[in-house]
C-alpha cells in the first residue's frame, strides 16, 4: 500500500491500525515520512528502525519506511536496512515502481519481509542504473530487467 491507498487508511473511520489489523492477507506499507505521520499520528523520530517496528507491530503489516536509509520492519521486530538509494528516488512516481516490484514478488510467493526487503534493494538497483539527472519513474522500472538479469549471471555463476 502506497501514496493515496496510505492517505485512505490514516483518514478511515476505524483508524488504521484496526483496519489494517483485521485483513487476513499479507500486507506491506510503504510510507515517507509524512505518510508515517499521518499513519502513526506522529512524525518518524530520530529513531528510524524503532519507527518502523512499532509501526509494524501496531498494524500487524510490514513497514517499508522510505527515506536515505530505508527501514523494513515486520509485525514481530526483525528489520532489515537498505542503504543502496540515493536522492534519484525522491522523485514523483518512485514509489508506485516501488509498490509494483514488491507486488510482483509477493504475487511470486516470497514472503512479505523479503518481498519488501528484496524490493527496495532491486529498485535502489535500477534507479542507479538511470541518469543522475532528470530520471523520471519510469526510468527505474526500463532498468529493472538488467538488474535481475545480472543477478542471473551471478547465480548461475554459482
Amino acid at each position: 500500500v502506497d501514496g493515496d491507498g496510505l492517505f485512505a487508511l490514516a483518514w478511515s473511520a476505524d483508524g488504521a491500525n484496526a483496519l489494517l489489523r483485521r485483513r487476513s492477507a499479507p500486507t506491506v506499507l510503504t510510507p515517507h515520512d509524512g505518510e508515517f505521520a499521518m499513519l502513526a499520528g506522529a512524525p518518524v523520530g530520530a529513531d528510524r528502525l524503532l519507527a518502523a517496528r512499532r509501526l509494524a507491530s501496531d498494524t500487524g503489516c510490514v513497514v517499508l519506511l522510505k527515506g536515505p536509509a530505508t527501514v523494513v520492519a515486520d509485525p514481530d521486530g526483525l528489520a532489515w536496512v537498505v542503504t543502496e538509494g540515493d536522492a534519484r528516488l525522491a522523485t514523483a512516481g518512485t514509489g508506485d515502481v516501488l509498490a509494483g516490484i514488491i507486488g510482483a514478488l509477493l504475487a511470486m510467493g516470497v514472503p512479505p519481509a523479503a518481498a519488501a526487503a528484496g524490493g527496495a534493494w532491486l529498485h535502489a538497483q535500477a534507479a542507479r542504473r538511470a541518469p543522475a539527472c532528470g530520471m523520471v519513474a519510469g526510468d527505474i522500472s526500463g532498468h529493472l530487467p538488467a538488474v535481475l538479469g545480472a543477478l542471473d549471471q551471478v547465480v548461475e555463476a554459482r
